[in-house]
Formats: structure tokens, C-alpha cells, sequence
């Protein structure tokens, strides 16, 4: 199988994926608000600006106030206005949005169990040995 075979077999295989729901469990804890509470979760007690939080996520300021918004009305989030200067406004995760994140990390955790049970322990390592590779070859063709 030549590279671009091999492209074209995986981006099939991220398709299926994709379109059969396969892998809904964790695209939904890696996107949205589970992305941004799973990132604020990291440091329960470091405050980041919305800018800050959009940088680290690759994503758009409008898009990050929009779901700072949404979590502040669930109560996942909290933001504070800085003593020194009021024009800041700092944004930390909640007891109650750190419940949540990690109960949505369980339950991607039971599923990819589930998967890993299939394979043997050979092929689980070499998953992750691949997976590691591509993600630091990906990483430094930024």
C-alpha cells in the first residue's frame, strides 16, 4: 500500500467513523464545551481571559464568548473581574462543571474499554506508539 493508499484507506476510515456515529462518545468530549471545561479542568485553579482560552484552543474569540456564555448559564463556569484593572474578566471552571467534565471522561474512558478489550495488548501498544507518532509528526508541520 503506497501513501496515498494509505491516505485514502484511513480518511475512509475516519468517514465511517464520522457518519455511523462510531465515535460519537469522544468527538463530543473533544469538541465544544466539553473541549473548553476538559482544558479549564487541567489547572481546576488557574483563571484564564477569554482570549487566553481562545489561543490555547485554536478557536475564534466570538466563538469562545459564545460558549463561555452557555456554561456560565449551566453553572460550569464562573468569571470574576480583576481587582487590579476591571476591564478583565477571568474565567475558572466550577466544582459543579468539573463534576460533569469528569463523569464525560468516564464514560469516554468505559468506551474506548470497551474497544481496547477487542484488541490484544501487542496492538493496543502499537496503536498508541502510531498514534504518538502522527500526532508529533502532525504537530511539527505547523
Amino acid at each position: 500500500m503506497d501513501k496515498r493508499e494509505t491516505t485514502q484507506a484511513f480518511l475512509s476510515a475516519m468517514r465511517a467513523s464520522y457518519f455511523n456515529n462510531t465515535a460519537k462518545t469522544s468527538a463530543d468530549y473533544l469538541r465544544g464545551e466539553c473541549r473548553m471545561l476538559s482544558f479549564l479542568n487541567i489547572d481546576k485553579e488557574r483563571q484564564y481571559q477569554s482570549g487566553e482560552l481562545a489561543k490555547h484552543l485554536n478557536i475564534t474569540t466570538a466563538r469562545t464568548a459564545a460558549t463561555l456564555r452557555t456554561l456560565e448559564k449551566k453553572g460550569y463556569v464562573a468569571r470574576s473581574v480583576c481587582d487590579g484593572d476591571k476591564r478583565k474578566i477571568f474565567v475558572s471552571i466550577t466544582p459543579a462543571g468539573s463534576r460533569f467534565i469528569e463523569k464525560k471522561r468516564e464514560d469516554v474512558c468505559l468506551f474506548f474499554d470497551r474497544i481496547f478489550d477487542e484488541l490484544s495488548e501487542s496492538d493496543r501498544r502499537d496503536f498508541i506508539r502510531l498514534i504518538s507518532e502522527i500526532t508529533e509528526i502532525a504537530g511539527n508541520m505547523k
